[in-house]
C-alpha cells in the first residue's frame, strides 16, 4: 500500500488519528476497571486505579499504542513485515481497540506476549531456541495468568511451538513447567509472609469455577462489525498460509509462532464469552496475519494498482468495523 510507503511520519500521523478516532467514546466516558477477576497483579492494579477510571483508559490507550509499535519492530527486525511500514502498528491498534473502554486484562496479557515473542522468534540460520529461551518464554505465560487467569491456556500455543521447534527432551518439558511455576513459587512466598494466601485461593477458585461459556449482549450491527474482524484475520491467515510456500524455512517458522497464538486465544475465549469475539485475545496474530494480507505482491505494475485499491476497501471496512463494535 503507498500510504505505508511514505515517511515514517505521515504513517505515525495516520496511527495517532486512528488511535484517537476509536478511544475518543471511552475518553469521554472513561469506564472503571472492574477488580475480582481473581488473577492477583490485574485485581492490584485495579484497586489502584478504579478511583480513577480516567487514569486508567489514557494508561491502556497509550499501552496499546506502545505495544502496537515494539511488535511492528520485532516482526521488521526478523524480516516477517516490511522495514519501513507502521501498517502492523495500525492494524494491531484497530484489534486492541475494538471495542476500547478501559486498561482491560487482555491488554496487559499483551504487553507480556510480545516480550514472548522476543524469546520465540529466530534471526540468522537457528532453527530452534535456547533452553534459557524457553524458560524464560514459559515463566513470562506463568505472569500473563497473574494478569488474566485464562491466559495460562496460552500454554497450549507454546506447546506448539515447542513442537514445531523440535524441543522433545525431557529438559525441555521441565524447563516448560518449571518456568510457569517460577512466578508462582515466588507469589507464594509473598503472600505467606503477609497473610494473604488465604484469601488470594479462595479468589482463585471463585473465578474459576465462574468460568462458562456464553454468548455477550451485541446489537445486529455490532455482531455483523465484530464478525467482519473475525474474517479479516481467518482471510489474513489464508494469506499467510499461502506465502509460507515461498518465504524460507525460518520465515515460516517466525510466522508459526504469529499463528499459533490463535489456538491459545481461542482456549481462552471458551472460558467465558463466545460472541461477540474478544478480537484483543488475538491482536498479535491479527497485526500480522492482516499486514500480509493488505501488503500486494510483487507482480506487474498495473495488477498492483489495482490491487491497491481492494487493499485500500479492506482496511477501510476493517477500521470501520472496529469502529461499531
Amino acid at each position: 500500500m503507498k500510504l505505508f510507503n511514505q515517511s515514517i511520519i505521515v504513517q505515525a500521523a495516520v496511527v495517532l488519528l486512528a488511535l484517537a478516532a476509536l478511544w475518543f467514546r471511552a475518553l469521554a466516558e472513561p469506564v472503571a476497571m472492574q477488580g475480582g477477576s481473581g488473577a492477583v497483579l490485574y485485581d492490584l492494579l485495579a484497586g489502584w486505579l478504579a478511583p480513577a477510571p480516567l487514569a486508567a483508559t489514557i494508561a491502556a490507550m497509550l499501552l496499546v499504542l506502545a505495544e502496537g509499535v515494539a511488535l511492528n519492530l520485532l516482526m521488521a527486525d526478523v524480516g516477517l513485515v516490511s522495514q519501513n511500514s507502521l501498517l502492523p502498528t495500525l492494524l494491531f491498534v484497530i484489534c486492541m481497540s475494538a471495542p476500547a473502554t478501559t486498561l482491560t486484562p487482555a491488554i496487559l496479557v499483551a504487553a507480556i506476549l510480545i516480550a514472548c515473542t522476543r524469546q520465540l522468534l529466530l534471526k540468522g540460520t537457528l532453527l530452534t531456541i535456547s533452553i534459557d529461551r524457553a524458560c524464560t518464554t514459559t515463566a513470562l505465560i506463568g505472569l500473563c495468568s497473574m494478569f488474566c487467569l485464562p491466559a495460562a491456556l496460552m500454554m497450549i500455543s507454546y506447546m506448539l511451538v515447542a513442537i514445531n521447534y523440535r524441543l522433545y527432551g525431557w529438559k525441555d518439558w521441565a524447563v516448560l513447567f518449571l518456568g510457569f511455576l517460577a512466578p508462582y513459587v515466588l507469589l507464594v512466598a509473598v503472600l505467606a509472609l503477609t497473610g494473604g494466601l488465604v484469601s488470594w485461593w479462595q479468589g482463585v477458585t471463585d473465578a474459576l469455577s465462574g468460568w462458562s461459556m456464553n454468548m455477550g449482549d451485541f446489537t445486529a450491527l455490532e455482531g455483523v462489525a465484530n464478525a467482519a474482524l473475525a474474517l479479516a484475520l481467518l482471510a489474513g491467515v489464508i494469506r499467510v498460509w499461502n506465502l509460507s510456500r515461498e518465504r524460507t524455512v525460518v520465515w515460516q517458522k517466525n510466522a508459526s509462532v504469529m499463528l499459533i497464538y490463535i489456538i491459545g486465544g481461542a482456549a481462552m475465549l471458551l472460558t467465558f464469552r463466545l460472541f461477540p469475539v474478544d478480537m484483543q485475545l488475538f491482536g498479535l496474530p491479527f497485526s500480522f496475519c492482516v499486514a500480509c494480507l493488505l501488503t500486494p505482491a510483487r507482480r506487474s505494475m498495473s495488477r498492483r494498482k489495482s490491487k491497491e485499491w481492494v487493499h485500500y476497501t479492506l482496511l477501510i471496512i476493517i477500521f470501520a468495523a472496529a469502529l461499531l463494535c
